[in-house]
Parts: C-alpha cells; sequence; structure tokens
C-alpha cells in the first residue's frame, strides 16, 4: 500500500485497498484509537474492532469508486470529505450505495495521513444518533 501523503488521497486510498480486496491495506489507513462510524450508526472503536468491519464490508462485494470532495487542514489535523459509490460486481441481488463521507485525519510522525474519525455516510449520520 502506497502511504496517503496528502488527506485528500485517503478515501480514494482505501477504495483501492477495497476494489483489491487489501483488508491489511485499509486497516493501515487508520490510527490505533481511530473511530468508524457505520452505515447503521455503529460505532467502531479501535483498529481492531475497524479491521473487523471493514471485512465485513469486503465479504458484501463490489467495485467502490471514491472522489474527494474537500480537504480543510489545520496543522496535523485534517476535516476530509469524499463522495463514494459501491457497486455490485454483478447485476443479481446486491443494490448500489452512495453517499458523502466525513472523516477527520492526522498527520502522523512520518508526514503520512490516518484516519482518526470515518463517517462513510456524512454529517447526516452523526446528526441522527
Amino acid at each position: 500500500m502506497n502511504a496517503v501523503k496528502r488527506p485528500e488521497h485517503i478515501s480514494p486510498a482505501l477504495a483501492a485497498a477495497f476494489n483489491a480486496a487489501d483488508l491489511d491495506a485499509m486497516a493501515a489507513l487508520y490510527e490505533p484509537q481511530a473511530v468508524l462510524v457505520d452505515e447503521h450508526g455503529a460505532r467502531h472503536h479501535g483498529v481492531g474492532a475497524i479491521r473487523a468491519a471493514l471485512a465485513a464490508a469486503l465479504e458484501a462485494g463490489g467495485v467502490m469508486a471514491s472522489m474527494p470532495s474537500f480537504a480543510i487542514i489545520a496543522g496535523d489535523v485534517a476535516v476530509t470529505g469524499a463522495d463514494w459509490r459501491l457497486e455490485a460486481q454483478d447485476t443479481c441481488d446486491r443494490p448500489v450505495a452512495e453517499g458523502s463521507s466525513l472523516e477527520v485525519l492526522r498527520r502522523q510522525p512520518d508526514g503520512t495521513w490516518r484516519y482518526l474519525i470515518d463517517c462513510p455516510s456524512g454529517a447526516a449520520q452523526l446528526q441522527r444518533r
């Protein structure tokens, strides 16, 4: 996996790792104590719990595309967003999912960026809780 050197590159990196079915690369994009808020509003705390949630997403399959929509950087913290789409690999019974994410990233000591908070469904998801 290529290290994410700019905040706006993290969601495309996650999509590329998803499409390669590379769970290790996906999990490596998160800080050890990060939080992932899933589409149901459940909060997965820590990279172990996030890894399990990502594994479940990989099992569902599909092809993901992600287009960054904004990145606001303040020192070693960034707020980013992306418009994403998950399409079924076949046309059977898997629906297409899409959304606009909201993410908080932190710059690591080596200059790369990782997720601190990842909410694929964006602020609207957080307001429902």
